[in-house]
């Protein structure tokens, strides 16, 4: 098997249709298997009639919401690929060139994980590829710190914005909504790290593969839709740590930092 495509889904079952129909138009040249990880509580039932929905995946339902990484690790049990993709529900594939990112992966052993370009409905390009966070970037980029001086620097910093995401590139880390790994390569730098609920498991696992020396690179050949825009960067401060998803944010950074106190894995 070539490619096991991993899906988290979150009470939201009904949206995957056009992620399952995008998969099967441009990946029909690939040996491929699609596994759908549940964190819904649905019932026996439920789960039948969606597995008839979308018969050409297969579902599995934890039972609980185990959050973003136990999803991700649970698809990796029963993934038989060579490759992982992981992607977010309401993801879409708009190309086939997933193949050419494998093909170019196979060639360097020491290339572990890629992220390919992500836009949003309206084709904007979105910074699905940043460098890695310091303590004090959450409260510099998205807080009413925002005006302080050198804030402006740190934004440019993290988000890359000296970037303009159209060639291919050694990063720091990609976004966990749309990322391919080499199996081979998780046998040696492990899985997500559970402990991250939601968020952060993505940048967590690309230091991991960085300490473990290998290479994570942004790779545009390949595009993937996803609509919208991530929740913690708008609003102000008060908004901001009224939201339940930027409290878990900050928690998770907040594991991030002690976990590796401040090591840094790549120059």
């Amino acid at each position: 098997m070539k490619l096991s495509i991993i899906i988290i889904e979150y009470n939201c079952m009904d949206q995957i249709t056009d992620c399952v129909n995008s998969i099967n138009k441009y990946l029909q040249d690939v040996e491929v298997e699609c596994f759908i990880i549940s964190n819904s509580e649905y019932s026996n039932e439920e789960i039948i009639a969606y597995q008839n929905k979308f018969p050409t995946t297969n579902i599995i339902n934890t039972h609980e919401n185990s959050g973003y990484a136990g999803g991700v690790n649970a698809g990796i049990k029963h993934a038989k690929g060579e490759y992982l993709y992981v992607l977010n529900p309401d993801c879409l594939i708009t190309d086939s060139n997933i193949s050419k990112i494998m093909d170019d992966m196979d060639k360097e052993a020491g290339w572990a994980i890629s992220g390919p370009k992500v836009v949003d409905e309206n084709e904007q390009v979105q910074p699905s590829c940043r460098r890695f966070p310091r303590p004090w970037t959450f409260l510099l980029v998205r807080s009413a710190l925002s005006v302080l001086p050198g804030a402006k620097k740190e934004r440019s910093r993290y988000l890359m914005e000296d970037f303009d995401r159209q060639s291919m590139q050694e990063v720091d880390w990609v976004s966990g909504g749309a990322v391919l790994v080499k199996s081979s390569a998780i046998k040696k730098m492990g899985g997500m790290d559970e402990r991250y609920f939601l968020y952060m498991e993505d940048v967590d696992w690309c230091h991991n593969c960085w300490l473990k020396g290998f290479k994570v690179k942004y790779v545009p050949v390949s595009t993937v839709i996803h609509a919208g825009q991530h929740q913690s960067i708008h609003g102000g401060i008060i908004n901001k740590l009224m939201s339940k998803h930027v409290r878990m944010h900050l928690t998770s950074m907040f594991k991030y930092f002690f976990k590796y106190k401040l090591s840094k894995p790549r120059v």
